[in-house]
């Protein structure tokens, strides 16, 4: 469930909650308002990705039974805070390695096609939101100083951008005389593999990152990668190997090894092809997801002597215990009878189109979504509620609250 949602299901189904042993935060924020309402029912298992800004937004995580973290760079950041280190896991990001695929020639001429971008072209790709930009952590300054200087040697160069928010990021590069294919809003993971297939590069100039998780994606996809030494790239990368480490702050090295390996097309190649070897050898969510249990048992040990109780064994985590849960046998999400989900999934496309609405100024998209979801719950006034919210003048939405509340106040209940 994401954090909007939590809420709105909850207040309407408070008796859900009395059938799970254990939440996973895997969001650092909503952490904040759940871990405190939730620590005193069950074990809680909190994140801790990076820190950009100010620690006060992200240290009641160390409250967790159990933290995870992605690589072992903010393990050691966990420690110098004052964690207790034997609450804390590094179990790096994985990645689908059968989604996020080495392209057959035929893909890559497909994509590059509907994107019309020439087969003389290199690309380079960009791929995350402008919202996680907080403190100019993606280094989108570097990004831009180095493709310019890449265009002054690499006339066709081209770069492919995804994710919203990166207007004026795009204009920036446009303005340097560069073709740039911006994509703000990507609705499927199946579609935005296929994004990696269309470019040639892929350039991480962060100062701070968790991941990244498009560098394994790009790495999967076989695409050469650049990278600075953030995050698991200092630990997945081996500079001349599988990728390229670069320093930080330093477009002229991204712009020059660029060059370098646009003149050697069979070790670019080979970069490439080792990359999708590590991926499949180290990072296949598959072989990382196993290692989840070993969280989730020190998080009921650590929640039952917490709250004075007989600890759960987390081999039993999901098993069902009598006859009428083999009803849920294909049930994805345990614990949530059926009627339950059909309304939680309506919620969780409806909070979806409302921050498209608000936050990434992709209402086309939204509206589309909100019209899917009217036609799959005809019988629900949700989703007409957030059409009409969104959509119509706030003037006339105003005076419609307005209404509703006068009216409410007037009504008798017996």
């Amino acid at each position: 469930m994401s954090g909007p949602v939590l809420g709105q299901f909850f207040s309407t189904r408070p008796d859900v909650l009395s059938r799970f042993d254990l939440v996973h935060f895997i969001c650092p924020f909503i952490s904040k308002e759940w871990l405190p309402r939730l620590n005193s029912r069950m074990a809680c298992v909190t994140s801790h990705h990076h820190v950009a800004d100010a620690w006060d937004i992200y240290k009641h995580n160390l409250g967790g039974d159990a933290i995870v973290t992605g690589s072992q760079e903010w393990a050691d950041d966990l420690s110098q805070r004052g964690a207790d280190m034997s609450r804390v896991f590094c179990i790096p990001y994985g990645v689908d390695a059968e989604q996020f695929r080495a392209p057959l020639p035929k893909d890559k001429e497909a994509i590059r096609k509907r994107l019309r971008i020439s087969s003389t072209s290199k690309v380079v790709g960009f791929f995350g939101k402008n919202s996680s930009d907080d403190s100019g952590r993606k280094g989108t300054d570097v990004f831009l100083d180095g493709v310019r200087r890449l265009k002054c040697v690499m006339p066709e160069l081209a770069v492919l951008i995804v994710g919203p928010g990166w207007k004026a990021f795009v204009r920036s590069i446009e303005a340097a005389g560069i073709r740039c294919l911006w994509f703000p809003f990507i609705e499927t993971s199946q579609e935005l593999s296929t994004m990696y297939h269309a470019i040639d590069f892929y350039w991480v100039t962060a100062r701070v990152e968790g991941g990244p998780v498009p560098l394994l994606e790009a790495m999967s996809s076989e695409v050469c990668c650049l990278t600075t030494p953030v995050g698991l790239a200092r630990e997945l990368v081996k500079h001349g190997e599988n990728g390229m480490i670069l320093p930080f702050n330093d477009p002229a090295a991204f712009a020059d090894n660029t060059v370098s390996l646009t003149a050697d097309d069979s070790f670019r190649c080979k970069l490439g092809q080792a990359a999708r070897a590590t991926i499949l050898r180290e990072m296949h969510v598959g072989l990382l997801m196993s290692r989840i249990r070993e969280v989730y048992g020190c998080a009921l040990r650590n929640s039952a002597a917490r709250r004075g109780v007989v600890p759960i064994d987390p081999n039993t985590l999901g098993q069902r215990t009598s006859p009428v849960d083999d009803v849920l046998a294909d049930v994805p999400r345990e614990g949530i009878d059926p009627g339950d989900r059909a309304n939680l999934q309506m919620l969780e496309a409806l909070a979806w189109s409302d921050h498209l609405i608000l936050h990434l100024n992709q209402r086309k998209a939204a509206l589309k979504m909100i019209g899917r979801v009217w036609w799959q719950n005809p019988g629900s006034t949700a989703p007409i509620r957030v059409l009409l919210r969104r959509f119509l003048p706030i003037s006339l939405v105003s005076k419609a609250v307005k209404l509703k509340h006068a009216v409410e106040s007037r009504t008798v209940y017996f």
